[in-house]
């Protein structure tokens, strides 16, 4: 008897045939992912530095296989440890701040600096600055909506308060923007009501 109910089982188990599962949609990226984990690239570069990791030595990319594929000395600072489409870096050709590259060396924009560090990827963009204007970006590092904005929030619910003009205040931790003059765009750049 005990085999027969074993046998009954084993069959019954065999047979059946499993739930097949259905794939998860891809998500809008969250605050908290990096642009490295959203772009997926073969060649992914990783930061190298001949000293110390510390402002100023010499920085550089390397390959998978520890290939130099950027040499040394061409960063001031990698920013981004991980260099996919672009990265983040420090360049005096460029200035004093924290801007994007890509992988000729070339600048793509200024890194619109938010919470200490590049602003966060929010609805599928980010904000970027270039010639002391906002714009916004996508993960892979290009400019989908031009650097024209005085002043400019992050895409919330598919669309963004921006102004021409505004003013920066400070109150000495926080900084608000002002101005009398605020509209919304989409995610095309499109003024929306």
């Amino acid at each position: 008897m005990k085999h027969v109910l074993f046998l009954l089982l084993f069959i019954a188990a065999a047979c059946s045939t499993p739930e097949t599962e259905t794939p998860a949609k891809p998500s809008e990226p969250e605050a908290s992912q990096t642009y490295a984990d959203i772009i997926p690239v073969k060649d992914t570069l990783y930061c190298t530095s001949g000293g110390d990791f510390e402002f100023g030595k010499p920085y550089g990319y390397t390959n998978k296989a520890g290939d130099t594929v950027i040499r040394e000395g061409e960063f001031y600072n990698c920013f981004s440890t991980i260099f996919t489409t672009f990265a983040y870096v420090f360049d005096e050709r460029f200035g004093d701040g924290m801007v994007a590259v890509n992988r000729n060396k070339e600048l793509i924009f200024d890194a619109y600096l938010f919470d200490n560090g590049p602003d966060y990827i929010n609805e599928g963009l980010f904000r970027i600055k270039r010639n002391g204007k906002i714009g916004y970006a996508d993960p892979t590092g290009k400019v989908v909506i031009p650097a024209i904005y005085s002043c400019a929030d992050p895409f919330e619910n598919g669309k963004a308060r921006v102004a021409l003009d505004c003013e920066s205040v400070s109150d000495g931790d926080h900084t608000t923007s002002k101005s009398e003059h605020w509209f919304y765009i989409d995610k095309t750049g499109k003024k929306i009501n």
